[in-house]
């Protein structure tokens, strides 16, 4: 996967594992020893992207909890958090806690919203929460239909609306690359290099910056 986003052009490269429980059982503790067994096994001569690490979290009680007594991965230099949803809902007390999130001093990081339901049957609930000071984060994958008619439908209106901040890969596996190629194909073709260039280096170098 390095190989294929180096080739892409990617600098850098954010590893972000799922913390899940129940699913992806993963402790901030667990990741960081993943974290430097994998990097002990990549040959330092290799031109490959620069990595680090953070994790996406399952915003559920349990690691909700674990965010606000500081033992979940927000991204490096703490200033934002990568945070995944329920796909059939937001948790009723969505608003309180995402505000608990921003009084940590960490911006909240809505990741790939154009798969959940509730946003691609009403985009202003995901303007909602921009406007209480999260971010959004494209899987670029859902441009050229990696998650099925609808994700692809809600991520252009998203994208035409001006809502993501940033975009990323979300690469699981190496056949994904060819996804994420696909995608910047896409962006390039429908809005020019500029926006390539806001989504996958401006607005992800914001985030890991801080923002105001």
């Amino acid at each position: 996967m390095l190989e294929g986003l180096r080739q892409l052009g990617f600098a850098q490269v954010m590893a972000t594992p799922h913390m899940r429980p129940g699913l992806f059982d993963n402790s901030a503790e667990s990741l960081r020893h993943a974290y430097i067994e994998m990097e002990r096994g990549i040959d330092p001569k290799r031109a490959l992207p620069e990595r680090a690490l953070s994790s996406e979290h399952y915003f559920d009680d349990v690691v909700f909890s674990r965010i606000l007594a500081g033992q979940a991965l927000p991204y490096p230099e703490g200033h934002a958090i990568l945070l995944e949803f329920y796909d059939s809902d937001f948790p009723f007390s969505v608003d309180h806690r995402l505000a608990d999130v921003i009084r940590k001093g960490m911006t909240p990081v809505i990741a790939h919203p154009e798969r959940y339901k509730p946003v691609a049957k009403d985009p202003e609930i995901l303007e909602r929460l921009l406007d209480l000071g999260a971010a959004a984060l494209l899987d670029i994958g859902a441009l050229v239909g990696k998650y099925g008619r609808v994700a692809t439908r809600t991520a252009e209106e998203l994208l035409e609306r001006g809502l993501y901040r940033a975009a990323c890969s979300d690469a699981h596996h190496p056949k994904d690359i060819r996804d994420v190629e696909r995608g910047l194909e896409w962006i390039h073709r429908h809005y020019g290099e500029e926006e390539v260039t806001e989504l996958l280096s401006t607005g992800p170098r914001a985030l890991l910056g801080g923002l105001s």
